[in-house]
C-alpha cells in the first residue's frame, strides 16, 4: 500500500485505505522500536481492524492484562490503549535485563518492573508516532502512557475515560516473540483520536494538492519564459536585416531611446506574448509572498550528539556518570530547527552563555522549496 501511494497521487486514496496504511506504519515503526530496544526479533502481523463500542471490545483471552494507555499530542488529540498479556509484557521485562527466564506465573509487578515496562512501551510508542508524523507530515507525537494492571475490576471504559457505548476503532495484531512464543494484542482508538487523525489525513490531501497545482504553475512559468527568450533572440536578426548597413547601430539605438519604457519591438508569432521582464516579474511577486511568513517564530536546538543505553544501564546512572556521545570532540554540532537539520557549527563561550558559530548550511534551499 505504501508503495502505491508513492507511486500515484494521494486523492486517488480514500481516507479508509489511508488510515489502513497510517496503522500499518505506526505497527511496523513499534515492532521494529521494541526490537532493536530488546535486542530480539519481535514482529508484529498485518492489523485486523474493527469500528464498534467499547462495551464490545472482547479482551477476555488476553486476560491478566496490562493497559497502557497514551494521548495524541501536538495538532491532534485522543487517547489510545494497548492491552496486552501481562506474560508478555513479563517476557519483554525478562529480555530488556538479559534473563532467559520464561515467564513466571507468581511474577509480581512491582514499583520497578512497573517503571521499566513504562519506559519500554514510551520508546517504542514515541518511534511509532514519530513514523505516523513523517506519514502525515506534521508533528504529531504520544504522550508518555500510563500503565494500569488488570486484576478483573478495571473495565476498558474507566481505563480510557470512555462511555461504554462510545465508538472505539478496535485494532487487534498478531505477535511473535524471537520465533518462539507466538500471541496477541489489541489497541483501542478513542473516537477523538480517529478524527483527529482523519483531519491530518484531510491536511496532507491538500497540502499535496496545493503542492501539485504550484509545480504545475512553475513548470508553466517555466514554458512561458522559455518561449520568451526564443522569441526575443529570433527577433534582433530581423531587425537587423531591416535597418541599413553604415548607420544599423545608431539607427537601432535612437529607436530603442525614443521606445523608452515601451520595450523592444517584435514581429512574428511571439508578438502577442508576454515579455521576459513581466514573466520575471510575476515570479518575482510569488517568491516574495515568502516574506508573508518571516516573522513566523521557530524552535531552534543545538544537538551536540547522542548516544543509545539499554535500561538497565540508564537506571545504574547516578552523579558523575559519563555519558559517552557518538561524536567526536572536534566535530561540528548540529543546528535543527523545527526537527530539520538545517546547518553544522562549533561551539563558542559569549559572555557566561554558550553559543553556536555556523560554519555549514545544509541544504537550505530544500527547506524553502522552489525559492532561488
Amino acid at each position: 500500500m505504501a508503495k502505491e501511494q508513492g507511486s500515484r497521487n494521494v486523492s486517488e486514496v480514500t481516507d479508509r485505505q489511508m488510515m489502513e496504511e497510517l496503522i500499518r506504519i505506526h505497527a511496523q515503526a513499534a515492532g521494529e522500536s521494541i526490537s532493536s530496544i530488546l535486542r530480539a526479533n519481535i514482529e508484529i502481523g498485518e492489523p485486523e481492524l474493527q469500528e464498534i463500542t467499547v462495551r464490545e471490545v472482547e479482551y477476555s483471552i488476553l486476560e491478566p492484562a496490562v493497559f497502557v494507555k497514551t494521548c495524541l499530542t501536538s495538532q491532534v488529540a485522543g487517547s489510545l490503549v494497548l492491552i496486552l498479556r501481562q506474560r508478555d509484557m513479563q517476557v519483554f521485562l525478562n529480555e530488556l535485563m538479559g534473563v532467559d527466564d520464561l515467564p513466571d506465573p507468581d511474577f509480581v509487578f512491582d514499583d520497578v518492573a512497573m517503571s521499566a515496562a513504562g519506559e519500554l512501551m514510551n520508546q517504542m510508542g514515541h518511534a511509532s508516532a514519530a513514523a505516523m508524523a513523517q506519514f502525515l507530515g506534521d508533528t504529531m507525537d504520544f504522550a508518555d502512557c500510563q500503565l494500569t494492571l488488570s486484576d478483573g475490576r478495571q473495565s476498558l471504559a474507566s481505563v480510557m475515560g470512555e462511555a461504554e457505548d462510545s465508538g472505539v476503532l478496535a485494532v487487534t495484531y498478531r505477535m511473535k516473540i524471537k520465533d518462539m512464543v507466538e500471541s496477541e494484542f489489541i489497541e483501542c482508538i478513542s473516537a477523538n483520536a480517529m478524527d483527529s487523525l482523519y483531519q491530518e489525513i484531510q491536511a496532507r490531501k491538500e497540502a499535496e494538492a496545493r503542492a501539485k497545482q504550484e509545480e504545475e504553475e512553475a513548470a508553466r512559468q517555466a514554458a512561458l519564459l522559455e518561449q520568451s527568450s526564443i522569441v526575443g533572440k529570433g527577433a534582433l536578426p530581423d531587425a537587423d536585416q531591416a535597418e541599413g548597413k553604415d548607420d544599423e547601430a545608431g539607427e537601432l539605438a535612437n529607436a530603442g531611446g525614443r521606445r523608452t519604457g515601451a520595450g523592444p519591438r517584435r514581429s512574428g508569432p511571439g508578438a502577442g506574448q508576454p515579455g521576459a521582464a513581466g514573466i520575471l516579474h510575476r515570479n518575482q511577486t510569488i517568491s516574495g509572498n515568502l516574506g508573508l511568513i518571516m516573522d513566523v517564530p521557530l524552535n531552534v536546538s543545538v544537538e551536540i550528539g547522542k548516544t543509545k543505553r539499554r535500561l538497565k544501564d540508564v537506571l545504574n546512572f547516578n552523579n558523575g556518570t559519563v555519558v559517552e556521545l557518538d561524536k567526536q570532540a572536534d566535530a561540528p554540532v548540529d543546528i535543527i530547527v523545527n526537527g530539520q537539520l538545517i546547518a553544522r557549527g562549533e561551539v563558542v563561550v559569549i559572555d557566561d552563555n554558550f553559543g553556536v558559530r555556523i560554519t555549514e548550511i545544509v541544504n537550505t534551499r530544500s527547506i524553502i522549496g522552489n525559492g532561488e
